[in-house]
């Protein structure tokens, strides 16, 4: 049997521009925000919401300080309303159609103008159009969204469904989160999560305006675009554009559309003619000369401009016009038979190439939208590609994330695996829930198709293998659940996803076996299977060291290990009381069962403690250690994922992704994260840049004590070079003995180059393991690929011998632009040196390394304007055995 998903191609929605006869009156800016007994008022910037509005109106300490996340939980039972005055002329009011445009209303409000209601929301994600012209007057009017507390009505729905329950109905108490988000439309995650904190906000958290027009306007417009030839992958491209109008109260509109590229001398017009019935127009073409987007890594990412004029009949002066930015690709998720083996592979093809998938899992990158900005996005998705990695999953219990979030992906070349908002629950599935779903997914879908970074679709996260495995105490009427199950995501969310652009893949849910469960009636008997699909795989109980507890799937989706983030996150968010791993602070911000316990046990099975008598240098020295051990924890999964990619074991394996749990925090607590609230690169995200590198050895030892090193490529071309395994003693910076081997093997692959006993590579130089290292690195390889250099731990460090503490100096010099230069000096071989630049935010080259040589340089790149002189009196180095000194 042969599975194809066929894909897509093309191109994303950046930098819309609106022209002609059509008007916009932007509402944004400062309104009114008052409470339900009116004893608050403060003035709301808007976009934006109810707690930062108090915040800067000093009603409200930083939401984020210490337990305010529960001190503040009034906000979210109280209702809010925003209010504000604008003016509209006569000749505004002239047009035929004027239209309240909500881009996004947080969740549950009713919306009046001089008094008269003009609508309501009820989903989050959802765009609201409300005809107002008969409620408008000239001169002053006034708009006020009341808002009523999310908290109380997905309460209320609660209670309203009476026929069965809907599970679960609340977090645990670990989270101190809200009960009962399954049943709103809004972000999951903010009623609180295992790593967020639950605030349930009311806001007007996307843009709002008054719209005028006669005829018709653009609303949305979905390109793709396929090679000539697929399957031979030839130029020209084919190019599809559907767009989609609003009419307001028209009946009927005629008018002629244009679209094309100008960079490529391209273009079409057509005749149009629109009615109630009918509000979309279709046009097809092709494009010669467009070069091809690709990800991160194997190509460049060219966009061009699609700009779509629509120029009214009955009235010639009438247009509407569209801008878009393109980037032309194609995709194909393949799930076809695998030889040797049961079951179906999975993995992506970019214009005909498999690719293996290297990247993390996005969160809402804060708990309030309104203080997520363009260039904090652009600081996270670029510290992504800085680790080597091209993808990233935005998980489906936070939001949609906002156009720029999508547009930096299209210039980054991240390749983006997007979820529906449904995460970890049971769904109702009345007939109006239904409805908003359905209206939700066809808007989304309609936003974000072009993106040529949005690859795939996922109906939810972790709801089969959920209902499947009883998380939520289904199994007694578990026919029931899955009879909704299907109702809400295959008959609903499927369907509408295909009918409004079935050229990108989708799953049903991740994990998922894909067409395996499908045949199971969309829930399989194991949704983990690692023949099938995509795997989520957590296992804090197990040494994280042996890699033969982790599963050998198709595809790893998720994974991961908790860790603390640094004292400086911490420190402006706590107290001193607050620094211990067993402070009411720590307690409180651990939102995961048994956290900090699994994060020391883990510790404790290959590091001392901290013998620092000094509480608060105990706390930092523990939250060292978390982050080396989290380190560590990822690169030996992820290692061992990557060297699967070519290989099938007892019918497992042939891995082609793994996108780590997660990239990115919320706020300031222990997480999954490799990249701290606020930015910073935890030690994990400096490891990450070297397991997922394009080129890298990575070694693994049998329980028979045979060693096999695997060269893993990411080049498009057979590769050729000389693999060195160097054998260290811990005493010594000089190495004892090196083996090297020269190899060929094909391109994008993993090959066991060196196969080999332990005891012959280490002997005689090294007769006792807990002495001694390992060190991997391919060197003069052609084409020409750096490969870091990849030590492998024999012991482990409590065990090990030999290792002193090292006395490290460095000298600063500045760099080019906004880099520093960094010379580091040590006496002696030194595990897991940190560089801290402290208050001055930026990343180094390399951080949490073994340095094995008197000398190493590495670099600073600021993120701000800072001096030679403010870097060197903050910069601190330290290393491993600093920790156990008082």
């Amino acid at each position: 049997m042969e599975v194809h998903i066929s894909l897509l191609a093309l191109t994303l929605a950046v930098c819309f521009q609106w022209t002609g006869a059509e008007t916009r009156i932007d509402l944004g800016g400062t309104w009114s925000l008052t409470n339900a007994n009116k004893s608050i008022t403060v003035p709301a910037t808007v976009p934006g919401g109810v707690y930062t509005a108090l915040m800067a109106a000093k009603k409200i300490d930083e939401p984020y300080m210490e337990s305010n996340d529960v001190n503040y939980r009034w906000v979210a039972n109280n209702n809010w309303t925003f209010s504000r005055k604008f003016n509209l002329t006569k000749e505004q009011l002239a047009l035929k159609n004027v239209l309240l445009i909500c881009e996004g209303l947080d969740t549950i409000s009713m919306v009046t103008i001089n008094g008269k209601s003009v609508g309501k929301s009820e989903n989050m994600f959802i765009r609201y159009e409300f005809n107002v012209k008969n409620v408008l007057k000239e001169g002053t009017n006034t708009i006020s969204v009341a808002f009523s507390s999310a908290v109380k009505y997905a309460q209320s729905q609660w209670k309203a469904h009476t026929a069965y329950d809907v599970p679960p109905d609340c977090p645990p108490d670990v989270q101190h989160g809200i009960c009962h988000p399954n049943f709103i439309r809004k972000e999951q995650s903010s009623f609180g999560w295992d790593w967020g904190p639950a605030f349930a906000p009311q806001a007007i958290w996307k843009n709002i305006r008054i719209e005028t027009f006669d005829c018709a306007v653009i609303r949305d417009v979905v390109a793709t675009a396929v090679p000539w030839n697929k399957k031979f992958y030839v130029r020209p491209w084919s190019i599809n554009i559907t767009i989609h109008f609003e009419l307001g109260s028209n009946a009927a509109c005629k008018g002629t559309l244009t679209a094309g590229f100008p960079q490529l001398s391209v273009s079409k017009t057509t005749p149009v003619a629109l009615t109630k019935q009918e509000t979309t127009a279709s046009m097809q073409f092709q494009v010669q000369n467009a070069e091809t987007w690709w990800p991160a890594g194997f190509g460049t990412q060219p966009l061009y401009d699609l700009n779509i004029r629509f120029e009214s009949s009955d009235k010639p002066t009438e247009n509407s016009t569209k801008s878009l930015k393109f980037g032309f690709r194609y995709v194909e998720l393949v799930q076809t038979e695998v030889p040797n083996s049961k079951g179906l592979s999975f993995y992506f093809k970019i214009n005909t190439l498999p690719v293996f998938i290297k990247g993390a899992n996005w969160i809402p990158a804060d708990a309030f939208q309104e203080r997520i900005g363009r260039d904090h996005l652009a600081n996270l998705l670029q510290s992504l590609v800085d680790a080597n990695m091209h993808a990233t999953r935005v998980w489906g219990g936070g939001v949609y994330e906002q156009d720029a979030f999508y547009e930096i992906c299209d210039q980054l070349g991240i390749l983006v695996w997007q979820d529906l908002q449904f995460a970890c629950a049971m769904y109702p599935v009345g007939a109006a829930f239904l409805s908003s779903v359905t209206e939700e997914v066809v808007q989304q879908v309609r936003r974000l198709s072009s993106h040529p970074s949005v690859i795939a679709w996922s109906a939810n996260n972790e709801n089969e293998v959920a209902l499947r495995q009883n998380w939520y105490g289904t199994a007694k009427n578990f026919s029931l659940y899955q009879k909704d199950y299907v109702t809400l995501y295959v008959n609903t969310i499927l369907k509408a996803l295909n009918e409004e652009n079935a050229i990108l893949p989708s799953v049903s849910s991740s994990p998922s076996n894909g067409p395996e469960s499908q045949k199971e009636g969309w829930v399989a008997k194991d949704p983990t299977d690692p023949h099938y699909g995509d795997v989520h795989y957590y296992n804090y109980a197990a040494d994280c060291w042996d890699v033969s507890v982790y599963p050998k799937p198709r595809f790893a989706s998720e994974y991961g290990f908790q860790s603390w983030p640094s004292f400086d996150t911490l420190r402006p968010v706590s107290k001193e009381g607050d620094w211990a791993l067993n402070s009411s602070f720590s307690e409180h911000r651990q939102h995961h069962a048994n956290g900090n316990k699994q994060m020391m046990m883990q510790i404790q099975r290959h590091f001392k403690d901290s013998t620092s008598a000094n509480a608060t240098q105990k706390f930092i020295d523990r939250i060292y250690l978390t982050q080396i051990s989290q380190a560590l924890c990822y690169k030996f999964e992820t290692e061992h994922y990557r060297r699967l990619q070519s290989t099938i074991v007892a019918g497992e394996g042939m891995t082609m992704g793994a996108v780590y749990w997660q990239l990115n925090d919320i706020w300031q607590a222990p997480s999954w994260a490799s990249i701290e609230y606020g930015g910073k690169w935890k030690m994990l995200h400096y490891y990450a840049k070297d397991f997922f590198a394009p080129l890298l050895a990575s070694g693994v030892e049998d329980d028979k004590g045979v060693l096999s090193v695997y060269v893993i490529t990411d080049s498009e071309r057979i590769l050729q070079g000389l693999l060195n395994v160097t054998v260290w003693a811990w005493a010594s910076q000089t190495p004892l003995r090196s083996v090297t081997k020269q190899f060929q093997q094909f391109a994008q692959s993993a090959k066991p180059v060196l196969v080999q006993k332990m005891t012959e590579i280490l002997s005689p130089n090294c007769p006792k393991r807990e002495a001694c290292y390992l060190t991997f690195q391919v060197t003069g390889t052609q084409p020409r690929l750096t490969s870091p250099v990849n030590p492998f731990y024999l012991s482990s460090f409590k065990d090990a011998e030999g290792i002193k503490q090292a006395h490290i100096k460095f000298e600063v010099s500045k760099g080019a632009n906004d880099t520093f230069n960094i010379r580091l000096m040590s006496d002696t071989t030194a595990p897991f040196v940190w560089l801290d630049a402290h208050s001055i935010r930026g990343r180094f080259s390399n951080n949490g390394f073994l340095m094995n040589q008197k000398q190493r340089m590495e670099v600073f790149h600021s993120w701000e304007s800072t001096t030679l002189g403010a870097l060197t009196k903050v910069l601190t180095v330290s290393s491993l055995m600093d920790i156990y000194l008082d």
